[in-house]
């Protein structure tokens, strides 16, 4: 995980912004995205911002000059105070995603 302040994670999701970059065909980007519709089919409310760096090549470059990689799928997340983290791989965002949502233990296992 790239931090540009802090690698302390917050378990008060409402003060806090995620955003996906991904693209449609890679399968790890879709295990993700599965995953976030499970979330948001539970929350009732779109919770992950879905940036395709295919389909809007300034979502690529904000995901390299941010996270200093090219690499999908890789979350964003600002908190209240603007600290911005970039996590990486998909199961450690499935794993944020557990721990900073309530219920989605069992509704995750069977997608990771």
């Amino acid at each position: 995980m790239k931090n540009t302040s802090s690698n302390r994670q917050t378990n008060n999701s409402s003060s806090v912004k995620a955003s996906l970059y991904h693209y449609q065909a890679c399968p790890f980007c879709a295990l993700t995205r599965k995953a976030i519709k499970h979330l948001e089919k539970e929350t009732k409310k779109a919770v992950v911002e879905q940036r395709d760096i295919l389909k809007q090549p300034k979502f690529r470059k904000e995901l390299i000059q941010g996270g200093g990689k090219p690499q999908v799928p890789c979350l964003k997340i600002e908190d209240s105070s603007g600290a911005v983290q970039w996590l990486y791989e998909s199961r450690e965002i499935i794993k944020y995603l557990q721990l900073n949502y309530s219920n989605l233990d069992t509704k995750i296992a069977a997608v990771a």
